[in-house]
């Protein structure tokens, strides 16, 4: 998998029953997903967590889109088994995030979308798994 580039960050932070991942910069690209998610997904499997929330703060996305792609990768990595809360930093993208959601969880992942961390928070602490 492609390394991160120095202008991406992500910020992990244990919250009571899930760990949290902020992921910032100033812009985003098919490498830039590919390379975060591979970092969130080590760091799951060494802190053993079962359930995650990604922020995902980033700029502009440079180049195409490919979902079922970013989906396929997000399976090889094991992110399937987790209850996963995405957290969309920019509401013109809900859509485009939403239809990658519904392609996991027919897939038979258990994973959401949101736009507000309070409603992934309450989904991750008291939804279904």
């Amino acid at each position: 998998m492609s390394q991160l580039p120095p202008d991406i960050s992500i910020r992990y932070e244990d919250r009571p029953g899930y760990l949290h991942a902020l992921v910032t910069g100033p812009r985003d690209s098919r490498a830039i997903s590919i390379a975060y998610w591979s970092e969130v997904a080590a760091e799951c499997r060494r802190r053993k967590a079962a359930k995650l929330m990604v922020v995902e703060k980033l700029g502009e996305f440079e180049g195409e889109r490919d979902i079922e792609m970013t989906i396929d990768v997000l399976f090889s990595l094991g992110l399937d088994k987790l209850q996963v809360a995405f957290v969309v930093g920019r509401v013109e993208l809900m859509g485009h995030v939403e239809h990658g959601e519904i392609l996991a969880r027919e897939r038979g992942a258990v994973g959401r979308v949101f736009i507000s961390e309070a409603m992934a928070d309450h989904w991750l602490k008291h939804g279904s798994a």
